[in-house]
């Protein structure tokens, strides 16, 4: 049976004078496990709208889409059949407590109470929501958050479920859980699954198909191993996104099958290595040569209520100019000491000093701006204007009055975030990755000391993550410390001065980045995982890269 049956689809948003989908002709049978990957703005969001009726955006449309077969296709068969995951979960979620969130949807269906409870319980068993089935959606980690989403979508018994970047604010270990979770649910039940991702790494080796787009086409449509190999080595394009056990075959221009996940990697360099290979170790890319600190956080407490410390005893030192990461599961407390180093939280209990001075003598007209600077988890609520230029416009200092040079900075940032031709567009016209983008033009136009990012590479694509991370030692060069949230293992070890793991709100593991992620085993990166036995101390795809190349060579 076929779920979606795409003819000629083009659709330009209102005012826009680009087509953000072009000419699309696609067909998606039931019960297929379907990829969707490409750049920041290449149309996959758009797209995924475009197959849920209530979701489609304003804008001009032509072609046809028929679903199910059908060209009458009403909204109560859509809520039905078709189940939307948003990237946001915040944003889905309708009521007050995970029980009357799971009826939410089947009460509109106007199923009778007997039926709704039958459903209820039997979902909460799937999942084993029983022991957070009263408790209030606020009190959630992300990770449940997403679980209890999806949960009330199953409950509907949908033949189709769109995720839209599903995974993008969780840890790397519920990140995993939750996208096996989806591929159990695709194996098991037979529902057709439709994802867009920037994580390809557990993705691509369980899909049917992966359809690559780019300035809103439809550019490939294979299944994961028969990806072109052109195509699988363009860093403009999925090279970067692409599990890395792919392009390390790529890369060392290998003719052995194309490995796609951990295993087949490992397999992939015994073969290469008959014999364990000679290793060195990895110059450090630490600057221990500076001494002076642009945070210190010292025995640092800190609890929203009597129930529970959120960080306990947290001690974090962090050097001037330095690229600095905070990795941790959802619910650790990085966000909470990262809102306590910026000052949005008051310091009760421990001591916060910023270039030695502590936070508590600073005016907030010298703390932000020329001092802190913040880019929120949720950037959106940054956004009031009608234009991302008006909202660029009023982040700018007020010590800057001439409109052409006001102008030419912002363009000037916009330029490095790549959203010069989103500057006319309305905020929530464009996609989640390139409002990140825009996001981040406000803060950088603030030029602070220290810059504090709360999980910004999510939504942006991996090409785009190397700009950004260049942009980054760009400000460190200038003596600018960086601080981030993160979950992207991958980005951190590449590009990270420092990590530090957070856990049950205190710090584990303070270390030089290659150091951090050598000495874990579940926490690190995919290249580590493949290339351990053969290269321990390697992280990255660079450093397996170059071992492989040196022991191939002699």
């Amino acid at each position: 049976m076929v779920n979606f049956k795409i003819n000629n689809l083009s659709f330009t948003y209102p005012d826009s004078k680009s087509q953000a989908l072009k000419n699309i002709n696609l067909t998606i049978n039931q019960g297929e496990f379907i990829v969707i990957c490409g750049r920041s703005g290449s149309g996959k969001s758009t797209l995924l709208r475009m197959l849920k009726p209530e979701l489609t955006p304003h804008g001009t449309k032509e072609g046809e889409i028929k679903f199910f077969g059908s060209d009458e296709f009403s909204l109560r068969d859509s809520a039905e059949k078709i189940g939307f995951l948003l990237q946001n979960t915040e944003y889905q979620a309708v009521t007050h407590s995970v029980r009357t969130e799971l009826a939410f949807g089947l009460e509109n269906l106007g199923l009778d109470s007997k039926t709704i409870r039958l459903r209820i319980a039997e979902i909460s068993a799937y999942f084993s929501l029983e022991s957070i089935i009263d408790k209030k959606i606020s009190e959630l980690s992300g990770g449940q958050k997403q679980m209890v989403c999806l949960a009330s979508i199953l409950a509907m018994h949908p033949d189709v479920i769109i995720f839209d970047e599903p995974s993008s604010q969780l840890d790397p270990m519920t990140a995993e859980t939750f996208l096996n979770t989806i591929h159990k649910l695709y194996k098991e039940n037979g529902i057709t699954v439709i994802i867009t991702e920037h994580r390809l790494e557990n993705l691509i080796p369980v899909a049917d198909r992966v359809i690559v787009m780019d300035k809103g086409k439809i550019i490939s449509d294979t299944s994961p191993r028969d990806i072109p190999a052109e195509l699988a080595a363009d860093d403009d394009l999925i090279s970067s996104a692409v599990p890395i056990a792919m392009r390390l075959h790529t890369k060392l221009k290998l003719t052995s099958p194309v490995p796609l996940n951990v295993a087949e990697g490992r397999q992939m360099l015994s073969r290469l290595f008959s014999e364990k290979p000679k290793h060195k170790e990895l110059e450090a890319d630490s600057k221990d040569n500076i001494n002076e600190s642009a945070v210190e956080v010292k025995d640092l407490w800190y609890a929203y209520d009597k129930s529970r410390y959120v960080l306990n005893g947290l001690d974090l030192k962090i050097k001037k100019g330095s690229f600095f990461a905070l990795l941790g599961a959802n619910g650790a407390g990085k966000t909470t000491a990262l809102s306590l180093i910026s000052g949005l939280l008051p310091c009760k209990q421990g001591k916060i000093k910023l270039f030695g001075k502590p936070i508590n003598k600073y005016k907030d007209d010298e703390l932000y701006g020329k001092t802190i600077g913040v880019l929120p988890q949720k950037c959106e609520s940054l956004f009031g204007g009608y234009t991302v230029r008006e909202d660029l416009d009023k982040s700018l200092s007020k010590s800057l009055p001439d409109k052409k040079a006001r102008k030419e900075r912002i363009e000037e940032v916009a330029a490095f975030c790549e959203i010069t031709k989103l500057l006319d567009s309305h905020p929530y016209d464009i996609s989640g990755g390139e409002m990140q983008r825009a996001a981040l033009c406000m803060v950088l136009l603030k030029e602070p000391q220290i810059l504090l990012l709360d999980e910004p590479t999510k939504g942006m694509d991996n090409l785009f993550k190397k700009q950004f991370a260049s942009k980054i030692k760009e400000l460190n060069s200038k003596g600018i410390t960086v601080i981030m949230v993160s979950h992207d293992t991958e980005f951190c070890a590449e590009y990270c001065d420092e990590c530090a793991l957070i856990f049950d709100g205190m710090c584990a593991l303070q270390e030089e980045s290659r150091k951090f992620f050598s000495k874990n085993f579940f926490y690190t990166t995919t290249a580590n995982k493949i290339a351990r036995e053969f290269f321990p101390n390697a992280v990255t795809e660079r450093q397996v890269l170059e071992h492989c190349r040196q022991n191939l060579v002699n």
